[in-house]
């Protein structure tokens, strides 16, 4: 699967969780086994920085988009 054809892909909201540290939000898509959770840091309350974003498929977790398309490259897109 490209990037094109995962942009494509449509995604769940399953959960949001708000801590006083950091916000994150999880999404899934059941079709593929995907997953993906960002995290947003917070300070009082509001959220500061920029968003980092963890990708699941296969029990395993990537940190980096780049990483996480070599782990589904052989996963055939169904458009």
């Amino acid at each position: 699967m490209t990037l094109e054809e995962l942009n494509k892909v449509p995604f769940s909201f399953v959960s949001h969780m708000s801590m006083e540290h950091e916000h994150c939000s999880t999404y899934i898509n059941k079709e593929y086994g995907f997953a993906m959770c960002t995290h947003t840091k917070c300070i009082e309350g509001i959220a500061y920085g920029r968003t980092i974003t963890h990708y699941m498929y296969n029990d395993k977790v990537y940190k980096s988009l780049r990483k996480f398309l070599e782990a589904i490259k052989d996963v055939e897109f169904k458009g």
